[in-house]
Order: structure tokens, then sequence, then C-alpha cells
């Protein structure tokens, strides 16, 4: 029998409107059954939206892959409930009318321990979008 291991974030895309305040509230928890919340209290929180980039150092055929570019955005991270594991991510008018609806952005939320373990809770597609 394989044994596999996978440490993935959960995919969360987000599309919204250029020019308008976008706030996010999330609940950060384990996959267990039932889920139990992961205590943030004490944790380095971000969450930022960037710019893919394909790289392909070798040119050849089909060895590149996607790494992360230019960082587009940084969100305001307000604390809900640390210790639940909630908070509210946030972007105002002025940086989301920044964004253009022809990138194709992607975004992360992490959180980095008091030792310096980071983990990578959500990430996703990143989409702008006119009126």
């Amino acid at each position: 029998m394989a044994v596999t291991f996978d440490q993935i974030p959960a995919d969360l895309p987000v599309t919204f409107v250029a020019g308008d305040e976008l706030s996010i509230g999330l609940a950060i928890a384990t996959q267990a059954t039932p889920p139990v919340a992961v205590n943030l209290t004490g944790y380095t929180l971000e969450a930022k939206v960037f710019v893919p980039v394909y790289a392909n150092p070798d040119g050849a055929l089909g060895q590149g892959a996607y790494t992360v570019g230019a960082t587009a955005a940084t969100f305001t991270i307000g604390a809900v409930s640390l210790a639940n594991g909630q908070v509210a991510i946030s972007l105002t008018e002025a940086q989301t009318v920044a964004l253009s609806p022809a990138v194709g952005y992607r975004w992360y939320f992490r959180a980095q321990d008091t030792s310096g373990y980071t983990l990578t809770y959500l990430s996703g597609t990143f989409t702008a979008r006119i009126p």
C-alpha cells in the first residue's frame, strides 16, 4: 500500500469588482471530523495578492513552472477571534482599483508561528472585474 502526504492550501478563488472595497472573513480549522479551529494567537499572519510568473530556466519544453512574482497588493489583517482561528482580511478601494482585469493574479493566506514554521492555509485565483 502506497503512503502519500499532501500539504497544500485549501483553494479559495476570489472574484471582485476593481474599485470596490473587499473584505473576506476567514475561519481557519483543521480537516478533522469535526473540524477544530486553529488557534492563531501569537502567529504572524500574512495575506498577499501576487502576479504568477512562468519560469523555465533550462528552456526544455514542458519543464517550466509558475512561481510567485511581484506582490500586487497586501491585505490588511484584522483579528476577529484568533483563539478560534477567525480573521478578516481586506483591501481598500485604492488597492483594488489598481488591480487589472487583464492579469491572472493569485493570492494566499499564511501563518508563521514563533519558531518560524510557516504554513499556507488558503490560496487561489484572484480575479478583478469591471462593474
